[in-house]
């Protein structure tokens, strides 16, 4: 997901606390009955009180070939499994997340919204406000059956205890391309390497503006491979305390600024302006949080075939995406049934091929079938790929949910208005 929370949340969330601990049982409409009145012990439960019912799934609707996977694998194999329709509604996370906040404040009981595609900084805010329902884990068939339940994502999300609350749903990891014409000595696998070419050629690298999703990752990248991430994950979440930490990392995009496109005055606002940028040779390199990113772009014929992918040689920040069910989802027992497909061996084996995106399932490898193991290790040798043990190897996990918005603010004070 590559959408963030309006600022209005956080004062939307402050108000809901106040109103929740002053309601009274007075409320009497029809939005106030509970969603689902029936225990669903778990995934059978489910089954058998999904039939016939409709499931919406709300999330991020800008990327077409996730919109099809949905439409075209997800939505017919509910149908003819457990006979129940879904229906996908595109829309931002600031939107459903203010939704949901809007819902909380009203007291409303029953929604409209079964399925979420959640982020880490939206799951921070939803469960601070108890706005989802759950556990759920543990009535998710898939999750048990493919994933490693004990593993760092499957209980944390950028660093927040998931306490059973969402299903992992897809891996990312941050991962630079460069054009090899550009690079004759070698990509730069370093932020020190990384200055040096800017400042051997001037204007060919940029980063997109925070607090666009995967600019700031690009950020806090930098600043963990200057600090080391222990010294981040490791600092207080306090402006000031955090400013004294990541300092060096701040005062390297500051010497960096001046080499960069447009002399660091502006910034690409968007991934696919800077992508469009780097198809047109403006810039030498560009980046995504698909791990796949490159190749797909090589396949799809939108960058050229010189171009290759690349990590940082002390790692990359990796994170997963997740699928929650609101509070308020008035068809919870659908909502685990569509969460389980879509998590799959099957539906996941048909998202990682080149027509529907190339993404990379957040399985646990030594739960998979031989076949399913074939056709994901075949990903990693397309053109532009990175293989899995390099991925593996160089990962960096995500910075706490609650200090990014405070990086931000600070790369704002301190780098683009300095």
């Amino acid at each position: 997901m590559k959408k963030k929370l309006l600022a209005g949340i956080a004062l939307s969330l402050a108000l809901l606390l106040t109103i929740t601990g002053c309601k009274t049982n007075n409320e009497s409409s029809s939005n106030n009955e509970p969603a689902e009145t029936t225990e669903i012990k778990n995934f059978e439960d489910a089954v058998e009180q999904a039939k016939g019912k409709t499931v919406t799934f709300y999330g991020y609707g800008g990327d077409e070939k996730a919109n099809a996977w949905v439409d075209e694998v997800v939505t017919p194999a509910m149908k003819e499994k457990y006979d129940v329709t879904v229906k996908r509604v595109a829309m931002s996370a600031e939107d459903f997340m203010n939704k949901m906040v809007t819902e909380k404040e009203a007291g409303t009981k029953k929604g409209d919204m079964d399925v979420l595609w959640i982020n880490g900084e939206n799951f921070y805010t939803a469960k601070q406000a108890d706005l989802l329902f759950g556990p759920i884990q543990d009535k998710v068939e898939s999750f048990e059956k493919l994933m490693d339940t004990e593993g760092h994502n499957s209980n944390y999300d950028f660093g927040v205890p998931i306490d059973g609350l969402e299903v992992p749903y897809g891996s990312a990891q941050l991962v630079f391309g460069g054009n090899t014409n550009d690079f004759s000595d070698g990509f730069p696998t370093s932020s020190e390497a990384l200055l040096a070419y800017a400042k051997d050629n001037p204007g060919k690298i940029t980063y997109t503006a925070l607090p666009e999703f995967t600019g700031s990752a690009f950020v806090r990248n930098i600043i963990c491979d200057i600090i080391g991430y222990d010294a981040l994950e490791a600092a207080p979440a306090d402006k000031d305390k955090l400013y004294e930490v990541i300092k060096p990392g701040l005062d390297y995009l500051n010497e960096l600024k001046p080499y960069l496109w447009q002399e660091g005055k502006t910034y690409p606002a968007t991934t696919a302006e800077l992508n469009e940028m780097f198809a047109s040779g403006q810039v030498s390199m560009t980046y995504s949080y698909s791990q796949m990113h490159v190749a797909e772009k090589i396949a799809d014929g939108e960058f050229p075939e010189t171009t290759d992918a690349f990590l940082f040689d002390k790692g990359t920040i990796a994170n997963e995406s997740y699928l929650a069910i609101p509070e308020t989802a008035p068809q919870k027992a659908a909502a685990i049934v569509l969460i389980n497909e879509m998590t799959s061996e099957s539906a996941q084996l048909e998202k990682a091929t080149a027509k529907y995106g190339y993404s990379i399932p957040p399985f646990d490898e030594t739960k998979l079938s031989e076949n399913a193991k074939a056709t994901l290790n075949s990903l990693y040798e397309e053109p532009g790929a990175l293989s899995l043990a390099e991925l593996n190897e160089k990962q960096i996990p995500e910075v706490q949910a609650e200090k990014i918005p405070i990086i931000e603010e600070l790369w704002k004070e301190h780098v683009l208005n300095e």
